[in-house]
């Protein structure tokens, strides 16, 4: 019997201005020199395990915090920050309490263009995001519920 297709990468393009970015220089700044790690280790999480999206929860927070050698308190006030300056989608975060955007959806999609197949769940996907699907890539829709 054959294991089941990986969902999430295991490595992810990092721009070279990712501290130059405005939105992180913004979080930084308001959440001290730590954040920058912290937005890491998010996004770490984010494509090892769906690909494009994690359910943010008190758990994440605490394993994120002990990954970077902060408190939970800290890795809270970065995810604000981060849905405040629009480096999360906000939207999505208040209606399915998930981390994602249209570039890590993007950059996810981009990295596995030479896969056979990927679940989604069709409410978490941007539409922004769309012409990043590889054409080739049978696309399973995944309801919310499952």
């Amino acid at each position: 019997m054959g294991r089941l297709p990986k969902q999430g990468i295991d490595c992810w393009p990092m721009d070279n201005g990712f501290l130059r970015d405005g939105k992180i220089r913004r979080i930084k700044m308001s959440c001290g020199p730590s954040s920058p790690t912290i937005l890491i280790s998010l996004l770490s999480h984010i494509y090892s395990d769906y690909g494009y999206y994690i359910a943010w929860n008190d758990n994440l927070s605490f394993l994120i915090a002990d990954e970077v050698g902060v408190t939970e308190d800290a890795v809270v006030a970065v995810v604000d920050k981060a849905l405040q300056v629009g480096f999360f989608d906000h939207d999505f975060f208040d209606k399915y309490n998930i981390l994602t955007s249209e570039e890590i959806q993007k950059r996810f999609f981009k990295a596995i263009r030479n896969r056979k197949q990927v679940e989604i769940v069709t409410e978490y996907f941007l539409a922004g995001a769309e012409n990043a699907i590889n054409e080739s890539i049978k696309v399973i829709h995944v309801d919310v519920a499952q």
